[in-house]
């Protein structure tokens, strides 16, 4: 029932959605050109965030068994 998303690049979709949400694009290719910026503005300290979150993730879902985590 309940399934924690487990892979990085899924949370960093997710704060590509969040920046993107920020600066609502008015044509295709004003959003093709946020995208872009966007994309190349998530920093390192991001994605090494994201890596080194995973040991805490699977260890919260071997502890949680098949209940929710915070993840």
């Amino acid at each position: 029932p309940f399934s924690p998303d487990m892979n990085p690049m899924e949370h960093l979709w997710d704060e590509l959605e969040r920046r993107m949400k920020k600066t609502p694009a008015k044509n295709e290719k004003e959003l093709r050109e946020t995208l872009q910026a966007e994309w190349k503005n998530i920093g390192q300290d991001v994605t090494n965030k994201l890596v080194e979150s995973v040991p805490n993730r699977l260890y919260e879902c071997t502890r949680m068994k098949r209940y929710p985590t915070r993840y």
